[in-house]
């Protein structure tokens, strides 16, 4: 079954490599490389460790770190601070990465309930920052998930039960899958400025939406217009503006993004 997994592995490298090629010239291009590491170390989990045994195994531990590093990634993903946010998070990943040394090296047993909350918080910070987004369904089968392989480790290292691990591995390599399908879906009677805000909200999650959506707003309140950048797109506080008001919005917004978006 390990061969088995490992090619659903393999095969989840499509979809995140097209989305390495979709957003290479972004600052979301770090945090797609940091997700790539640590599906690579899923993938050689499944290969070399049994996911039927409970208990401090190093490559689902590292694994589980990676992944919640991947979606601390995300918050930093913005010029030009995008380079050095990569030592904060392999900075979080080493102090993740010390009950592992822990167990290894010394032979301890580190169930520790602050050190299994950290854990814990550290995946949930990427979770839910993509929960009010089109990757809701992903999100959440990566908390899921991420729940499941936590209590796993931490268990005593005895047997689960047939079958235990092995679905959590099961419902792993569909998560590509599933992210590809949910931002596939497009609204073609959208504006150009809600396709724009709708990818950018999509892609980078709640965190820097929240902000962007604070700047534009601020931005437009100042010009005098009569729009306000909602969650859900773009709304008239007053009369329909008309249609050369709307490229007025669009070149707002994409100057808001400059720091996100590539050049072009």
């Amino acid at each position: 079954m390990s061969l088995v997994l490992t090619a659903l592995i393999v095969a989840g490298l499509l979809p995140l490599s097209l989305a390495l090629w979709t957003h290479r010239g972004t600052s979301l291009l770090h945090a797609l490389i940091w997700v790539l590491v640590a599906w690579l170390t899923w993938g050689l989990a499944f290969l070399c460790e049994d996911s039927e045994r409970a208990g401090m195994q190093p490559g689902r531990y590292c694994a589980v770190c990676l992944t919640g590093c991947a979606g601390v990634a995300v918050l930093g993903a913005r010029r030009p601070n995008v380079i050095a946010w990569n030592f904060v998070v392999l900075g979080l990943f080493t102090v993740m990465a010390l009950p592992l040394m822990e167990s290894q090296f010394i032979g301890t047993h580190p169930v520790d309930g602050l050190r299994i909350f950290f854990m814990a918080g550290t995946v949930a910070v990427g979770v839910l920052n993509y929960l009010p987004t089109r990757l809701a369904p992903a999100a959440l089968l990566v908390m899921l998930v991420g729940a499941g392989e936590i209590t796993l480790l931490y268990a005593s290292p005895r047997r689960p039960g047939f079958g235990t691990g092995m679905v959590f591995d099961l419902l792993l390599s569909v998560v590509p899958w599933l992210a590809w399908i949910c931002l596939a879906r497009r609204a073609a009677d959208r504006s150009n400025f809600d396709r724009l805000w709708l990818n950018f909200r999509d892609r980078w999650g709640l965190v820097w939406s929240h902000r962007i959506r604070e700047q534009f707003n601020h931005a437009a309140q100042n010009a005098g217009w009569p729009v306000k950048l909602a969650w859900h797109g773009l709304t008239h506080v007053k009369d329909e503006s008309p249609a050369a008001d709307q490229e007025k919005f669009v070149e707002m917004l994409q100057k808001t993004l400059q720091r996100f978006l590539a050049a072009d």
